[in-house]
């Protein structure tokens, strides 16, 4: 028999003799696996939410102040910085997004949660979600207002009272408030709820802001306008505080914000970090007692003419096979875990192929890894002083 070409099954074997010492070993590489799923979809969720928002916007360009970090800390500048864009070549319209944050009242517990606010104007909404353009009558009403139906459960009744028939009263910023219709955005970080509503309410709910003031300028270009060109002729005259971003570079301004400057980055990475020690250091103490509990048997294959690269193939094995009958655990125990944590928070966690393929090679090289540092023993082991 080949014992070159049998590595395999020799290596499922030294795996499989203690079944409880291998489940043991497995769950703790699941449960590094998980630790590292987590992390991974909590960050990829969290940067995925702060760009749905830019997603939804109806134009190609913005208009932002030079000091913008993030959508959920507007500052305000001139509309008529905005307007004099409207006559530059291949402008074909600009619209402003009002963005305020405000408390809103759970009308059933009588506890207020933070609220992200978005003022439109209804002939030219600076956002494209369907509703926007379908209830225009309705948003235009007085102190009236759109809800995220992805918002927090402590927001309180409001889609279950919708879907009656009847609208939701409530309060926001101490003034009264009436939903009258239903969106899906999704949360970000930023606040609890989301809300649309009409520029008017917005200038209602949030009187100290001037009429002039708005949080960020729509540029809608006409049809086979060249955005690059359009951006660089509306950033010659732009005043020095501002500039015009494509809605890429926003999404990247705002993915850079909550990566260097704040902690979600740091505890996110160190998270994973954490993960691939946790697995590494299993896969390490399982097949280092796996060298000593066997080492007169690699000696006698290594007397017999089997080289290093041989004995050691088997425990890089044994660290592979170990890697793979542990992933497919962890991979629906993640999923899992996923569907906890899109009904505890409202967040879109959802498992992809990448994320999967990604943790699986990791899991790979550091079961490799773990595996080479395990046969240290057996690669300065003489024969002679085995026997």
């Amino acid at each position: 028999m080949n014992l070159l070409g049998s590595r395999t099954p020799v290596a499922w074997l030294q795996l499989s003799h203690r079944p409880l010492r291998l489940l043991a070993a497995i769950a703790g590489v699941s449960f590094a696996n998980v630790l590292v799923f987590f992390q991974l979809g909590l960050s990829g969720s969290l940067y995925d939410s702060q760009k749905r928002p830019i997603d939804q916007i109806s134009g190609q360009l913005v208009l932002i102040p030079k000091r913008y970090t993030n959508l959920g800390e507007p500052l305000n500048f001139s509309r008529a910085q905005l307007v004099r864009v409207r006559g530059v070549q291949g402008v074909a319209g600009v619209t402003p997004l009002y963005i305020g944050k405000a408390d809103w009242l759970n009308r059933d517990t009588r506890q207020s949660k933070q609220a992200l606010v978005f003022g439109v104007t209804p002939e030219n909404p600076a956002l494209k979600l369907p509703i926007l353009q379908q209830n225009k009558a309705l948003l235009k009403q007085p102190n009236t207002l759109f809800f995220d139906s992805a918002s927090k459960k402590a927001a309180g009744s409001v889609v279950q009272t919708l879907a009656t028939g009847n609208s939701y009263l409530t309060e926001l910023r101490g003034q009264q408030a009436k939903v009258v219709g239903i969106f899906k955005l999704g949360l970000t970080f930023a606040a609890d709820i989301n809300l649309i509503m009409s520029a008017a309410n917005f200038q209602t709910y949030f009187p100290e802001k001037s009429n002039d003031d708005i949080q960020l300028g729509v540029i809608q270009l006409s049809a086979g306008a060249n955005e690059a060109q359009v951006q660089a002729t509306i950033s010659k005259f732009l005043d020095p505080s501002l500039q015009v971003l494509t809605i890429k570079q926003l999404k990247e301004r705002e993915m850079s914000h909550w990566q260097r400057n704040t902690s979600f980055g740091l505890i996110f990475n160190l998270g994973v970090l954490v993960g691939l020690a946790v697995g590494a250091i299993i896969v390490y103490q399982i097949l280092y007692s796996d060298v000593g509990d066997h080492l007169s048997e690699y000696a006698t294959m290594k007397a017999i003419g089997y080289g290093d690269n041989f004995v050691v193939g088997i425990i890089l094995q044994e660290s592979l096979l170990l890697a793979t009958v542990a992933f497919l655990p962890s991979v629906l125990l993640s999923m899992l875990l996923y569907q906890v944590l899109v009904r505890a928070t409202g967040l879109l966690v959802a498992m992809t192929l990448g994320r999967a393929l990604f943790v699986f090679c990791l899991t790979l090289v550091l079961c490799s890894a773990s595996g080479w540092l395990a046969t240290g023993k057996l690669r300065r082991l003489d024969p002679a002083e085995v026997f």
